[in-house]
């Protein structure tokens, strides 16, 4: 099962930000991946910048973003779409 996490804190700016527009760039391109938002731990979560964007298939990680920039959420959310139809056919990385 694929899904899209987002390690966040709650004081971070950005992180509100990418939590916000996630769900219309993800509704303008139809990517139905779900999405967990997690908070910022720094014993479980070894990540230099917030906000990250993390996609998994099976608890792998697949592929991560970070930052906000709405153009790269897109191609981001393209790719992982891509991941998925791979997977679902039979040839994994």
């Amino acid at each position: 099962m694929s899904r899209l996490t987002i390690i966040s804190a709650s004081w971070c700016k950005p992180c509100t930000h990418l939590k916000e527009s996630l769900p219309k760039v993800a509704a303008d391109i139809e990517c139905d991946i779900p999405v967990i938002i997690e908070e910022y731990n720094e014993e479980k979560h070894h990540i230099d910048k917030l906000p990250t964007l993390c996609f998994t298939i099976d608890g792998l990680e697949k592929c991560r973003m970070i930052g906000t920039d709405k153009a790269k959420l897109k191609t981001f959310l393209m790719n992982c779409m891509a991941y998925e139809n791979i997977e679902m056919f039979g040839f994994e990385d």
